[in-house]
């Protein structure tokens, strides 16, 4: 990672947390997926209040935070799951402004509700572009994922303005709901009446196979359809495997695929299924207008 004078400096870099922003549009006919922010929500909500742009580098935590030190002053936001937070050993919290002094220590732990949190900073992380892109991937970026070492440069920021007390309450009903709101993929008419019905009447558990790239869901359906000629699927598109498996694609899915598209996921439910965690359960509600 670049050496910067302004930096945060990570010490202990969670599971898999990794630098995003909006993503890599454009370059689908490349072979080159999105990427971005799995909950784009919670990704817009961090820069919005700190009024940076809407699309300024975050950086995206799963499952447990880490241990940074800022060297430099600055701004933070911290959106999306819950934890534990501590800014030099006294409890914050989500969703508030943390003006950060050079030499402050955050220390975020296990997320409680949730499976991913942003961290957002004045200005965005000055982290370099791949493709008109900050977002981290594996094959285009030079990392994937963050390392205890790693530097990530931000802009100095000036400390005299007073320091803010205000939160913003959010709807956690949004992360805790189960229902993810779908619309007909473009083989679903293949399916039988039956069988598509069954999508909806039935619950589902996010299996162990679940990351960036996907979601696979362990039950099955009878399925009875063959495989297509690989054609384009997008965040959000509902595959369904000839062994009945239900496969979910997420911001880096790759841009083409062979299996039949039977639904496809609006962007809300794509955030709110990037914050659900393994074994928890979905269910798929269908809107009739696209």
């Amino acid at each position: 990672m670049k050496n910067s004078e302004t930096y945060l400096e990570v010490i202990k870099p969670g599971i898999y947390s990794s630098i995003q922003d909006e993503g890599r549009k454009g370059f689908g006919h490349w072979g080159i997926p999105i990427a971005g922010a799995m909950d784009l929500q919670s990704f817009q909500l961090a820069n919005h209040l700190l009024r940076n742009d809407k699309s300024d580098a975050c950086l995206e935590m799963t499952l447990i935070g880490g241990e940074f030190i800022f060297h430099g002053n600055t701004e933070v936001v911290l959106c999306g799951a819950n934890a534990s937070i501590q800014l030099n050993r006294k409890k914050t919290s989500t969703n508030k402004l943390l003006k950060i002094a050079s030499g402050d220590r955050l220390k975020i732990g296990h997320f409680q509700n949730g499976c991913r949190m942003y961290l957002g900073i004045k200005g965005g992380f000055q982290t370099q572009r791949y493709l008109s892109s900050r977002s981290w991937y594996e094959g285009i970026s030079d990392q994937s994922r963050l390392e205890s070492g790693d530097r990530l440069p931000f802009i100095q920021q000036q400390t005299s303005a007073p320091k803010p007390n205000a939160k913003v309450a959010i709807d956690e009903s949004l992360i805790k709901s189960q229902f993810l709101e779908v619309y007909a993929g473009p083989e679903s008419d293949q399916l039988p009446k039956e069988l598509f019905s069954e999508l909806f009447e039935r619950e589902y558990h996010l299996s162990p196979q679940l990351n960036r790239m996907g979601i696979q869901l362990e039950e099955t359906l009878d399925n009875q359809l063959e495989e297509i000629l690989t054609s384009p699927v997008y965040p959000g598109t509902v595959q369904l495997t000839p062994g009945g498996k239900l496969l979910i694609l997420m911001r880096d899915a790759q841009v083409t695929g062979g299996y039949p598209r039977v639904l496809q996921l609006s962007p809300d439910s794509i955030n709110r299924l990037a914050q659900k965690k393994q074994g928890e359960i979905i269910r798929f509600k269908f809107e009739s207008d696209w």
